[in-house]
């Protein structure tokens, strides 16, 4: 499942370092902060943020897709 960069909510500038960077969702949920701070050049601290941003956006989007299968059970039974 690919979930974009362009779907945390951190600064548009963050995204772009982050995605200039290499990294996706999935990337930087198995590296963690420490590797993000040092790849893209950022202060632990923003690293951090943008780990929490990460997760909260996988997790928002598993949320949604099992009330989509909910939905669409109900549809069709």
């Amino acid at each position: 499942m690919y979930f974009g960069i362009h779907m945390l909510e951190i600064a548009d500038g963050l995204k772009d370092a982050i995605i200039h960077a290499g990294f996706t969702i999935e990337s930087i949920l198995s590296t963690g902060p420490e590797e993000i701070a040092s790849t893209v050049g950022i202060d632990l601290y923003v690293a951090k943020i943008v780990f929490t941003a990460a997760k909260k956006a996988v997790n928002t989007n598993s949320i949604v897709q099992g009330s989509n299968l909910i939905n669409s059970i109900k549809v069709s039974a």
